[in-house]
């Protein structure tokens, strides 16, 4: 599973300009106008894995999670995100940063999460200024995960869901594994 580790999940961030690209498109921002400050210090010794300036104010502060986390690990970044959306309100910075109206808390994590656990990202509460971010490990390409999908995700609240690619999830049940065996 690649970008196991949180460290070489932000490596990649860092490094790879398409995977910039499409966060910014994503957050509506004009890559020409963004800066991406890694391990960026805020109050209480939070440590954000990445703060994204747009025009040189705050526009998102980013949590990264690596591939090899389970349901406490996603929770702790659920927590961690909604900490920087109380920085935004209440303009908290050790720099005197200033910060976007359009402020967002975002939490990525490689496709491998949502594939390899089976928790359901739907049933967890999230902060107003999320966006939920998805790295595919072998194409590189990022996507957001929106608030229409997690209400889908939310509906299916049992168990017999499975993830079968990081962009589709279904319903599975023994009648349809049966009657897919039969033809």
């Amino acid at each position: 599973m690649p970008y196991r580790l949180e460290k070489d999940f932000q490596d990649l961030i860092a490094s790879n300009n398409n995977i910039q690209k499409d966060i910014c498109s994503i957050l509506e921002i004009d890559y020409k106008d963004f800066k991406l400050l890694r391990e960026d210090a805020y109050i209480n010794g939070i440590t954000a894995d990445f703060t994204l300036f747009e025009r040189n104010k705050v526009r998102a502060i980013i949590e990264c999670k690596g591939g090899a986390i389970g349901v406490s690990e996603y929770v702790r970044g659920i927590g961690q995100i909604f900490q920087y959306e109380y920085f935004f309100e209440n303009h908290l910075s050790l720099k005197n940063y200033g910060f976007c109206q359009n402020f967002n808390s975002v939490l990525v994590f490689p496709e491998s999460v949502l594939k390899n656990n089976d928790f359901n990202v739907g049933l967890f509460k999230y902060p107003k200024s999320k966006k939920i971010l998805e790295i595919n490990s072998h194409n590189l390409v990022v996507r957001c995960i929106n608030d229409s999908e997690l209400e889908k995700l939310r509906e299916t609240k049992h168990r017999d869901f499975k993830v079968i690619s990081p962009y589709y999830v279904r319903d599975i049940r023994f009648f349809e594994v049966y009657f897919c065996s039969k033809f």
